[in-house]
This record gives C-alpha cells, structure tokens and sequence, in this order.
C-alpha cells in the first residue's frame, strides 16, 4: 500500500484554448484529510481527475509517493491507481448489467488483481467485511440498481476500500442525496479517515457536507488555487468571499462549518 503524499507542481491543464487549471504548487501530505471547495467550474473535478492520473495536464508533475504520474507509461499508470480509492460524481454503472451489492463491491478487489486472476476466500472476506462495516449486510444480495442513492453511494465507498487504497478520493459524493443520506455520507467518511488514517481528497461546493475530521481546505477559483490551508481560516478569508461573489458569516455546529450568505439573513 503506497503511503499517500501528493505533490502537484506547476500545473497547466488547457482545453480549446482555456486554461482550465493552473496550479503552481500544492502538496498533500499523509494521513490529511482536505477538502477542495470552490464554484461550479472552479476546476475542483479536474484536480481529482488529475490526482489519479485519469487525465495528463499540458505541464506540469504529479507526484504520487515521489513517483511521477506524467511519466509514467500507460501500464505503469494503471498498477499505481490500483492504490487509490477514486468515487466520481457520477457512478459509472451500466443499469442494464444486473450486477448485487456483493458483485459490485467485489469489482474493488478484481481491479488489483492480476489479468485473469479470480477472486479468492481471503477476497470475499474482506468485501464482506466492508459490506457489514457500512451496514450493507442486509441489501448484498439486492441488484445494485434497485438500492436507494444512499445505499449505492455506500456500496460504491465500500467497493473502493475492498481496494486497501493509501489514498481515497472523492467527487461531491453527497450530490443529490437528501438531507439524512448526506449526513448519514459524511459520517461514515469522516469514520473511515478515523479508522484506517489514509489520505482523503474530498470535493464539495457546500462546506457543512465537509466532515468534522476535515481540517485543511483548498479553495479554486476559475481553475487557480486562491488559498489553501486551516479550515477556519480559508472559510473566514478575504479570497474565500471574492471566490464565491457574496460576504458569508462561518458558523459552526457539531464540528461542521456552516456558511451563511449575509445578504440573505
């Protein structure tokens, strides 16, 4: 398992002649747990993308434990993703496969393993055992398609830990969830950093679905890293308002961090 520090240093990601990212350095250590937050088009979706090595900038290094993602050839790349954790906005899950819960969350240990290679007890033991850790026991045997967004948003985390990743990254993974789903989402990330220490990349435009154990925020704005550093302090920042266009008043509850749009008090 590889140990989770990251290092971007000047990145350039252009599309039809638009910077579409640009990052001069930013550095994650082991064991954090960050938040990357920002506006719609902010680029927020993009530094996850380019974390995994899913997409190669224009310029630029990504340092995944000292090991160059932009140098590495295709093969190589993927055996290094087999150590991250990586849930996108949107579930890439083909509706008309009737794959269960178990199937689904058993894909997490076949994408490490080698070509061809089946999947063997101590396999089925650790699924298991992430599928009762999120209280899934009950549904294993239920065709994804028919759990509700919570359970399949679930399903997926477990299916990423069936990895043993060093690094866990996550995209808005509280998006159109209701209100009890997102907090029930948020706890149980917040539960999985406590657990097992990895490092956890998480992206949301809402700071409350940002979990109490998240203490460091990455703020982008129009592709630029405006600000990085202590929560409290990017939430109460000067850029942290001219990102978001309105004065905002940071309120905390149960450890979350709540911010309030004073023009609409």
């Amino acid at each position: 398992m590889i140990a989770g520090n990251l290092h971007l240093s000047n990145i350039r990601v252009v599309r039809a002649g638009r910077v579409i990212l640009n990052i001069e350095n930013l550095q994650i250590r082991s064991g954090d747990f960050t938040g990357i937050i920002g506006t719609n088009g902010a680029g927020k979706t993009t530094l996850l993308r380019l974390c995994c090595g899913l997409i190669k900038p224009n310029t630029g290094s990504i340092k995944l434990d000292g090991t160059d993602f932009t140098k590495l050839s295709a093969w190589s790349k993927s055996n290094l993703r087999k150590h991250i954790g990586y849930i996108p906005q949107q579930a890439e899950y083909n509706p008309d496969l009737p794959f269960t819960l178990r199937e689904v969350v058993a894909m997490g240990r076949t994408s490490i393993k080698p070509l061809l290679q089946r999947l063997d007890n101590d396999d089925f033991e650790i699924v298991d055992d992430w599928i009762n850790k999120l209280g899934l026991a009950d549904n294993r045997n239920q065709t994804f398609r028919s759990l509700s967004g919570g359970e399949q948003q679930k399903a997926l985390i477990a299916r990423a830990m069936a990895q043993n990743p060093g690094i866990l990254m996550l995209d808005e993974p509280c998006s159109n969830l209701d209100f009890k789903w997102k907090y029930q989402i948020t706890e149980i990330i917040d539960k999985l950093h406590i657990m097992t220490k990895i490092t956890i990349l998480m992206v949301s435009h809402e700071t409350n679905l940002l979990p109490t154990g998240c203490k460091r925020a990455v703020l982008l704005h129009k592709g630029n890293l405006v600000t990085d550093g202590d929560m409290d302090k990017v939430l109460t920042s000067n850029q942290f308002e001219q990102a978001y266009g309105c004065q905002f008043e940071t309120i905390s509850l149960g450890g979350r961090k709540y911010t309030i749009n004073k023009a609409i008090k």
